[in-house]
């Protein structure tokens, strides 16, 4: 019984840290990118002045970074498996709402 319970709370120690995932920091430990420009690349568009030039060099670096079918899978809202410079799987999804404010404009 304490062997059953025991495994219980190590499955769910293991899941809430997966779902405690920071999709944006994630990102940007694959790609090297801060997590501004992730949260500039997923997310809300911005209106400061150097924003179109920042973008463009962000999106290429990205997209270089994580592969272009998978740029698209992840935002279209899928989940996405992918590897830092060390090896490292991350498994990433952009919440849905995040996706929403980057097809608002």
């Amino acid at each position: 019984m304490k062997a059953k319970i025991a495994f219980i709370a190590l499955a769910m120690a293991v899941t809430a840290t997966a779902w405690a995932a920071d999709p944006v920091g994630d990102l940007s430990k694959i790609t090297g990118l801060s997590e501004r420009k992730v949260q500039m690349i997923v997310g809300n568009r911005t209106a400061f002045a150097e924003y179109p030039y920042t973008y463009d060099r962000a999106l290429d670096k990205f997209v270089a970074a994580i592969g272009k079918d998978n740029y698209n899978r992840l935002m279209d809202g899928e989940a996405v498996a992918l590897h830092d410079a060390k090896g490292n799987e991350y498994i990433v999804q952009i919440d849905d709402a995040l996706l929403e404010a980057h097809n608002a404009l």
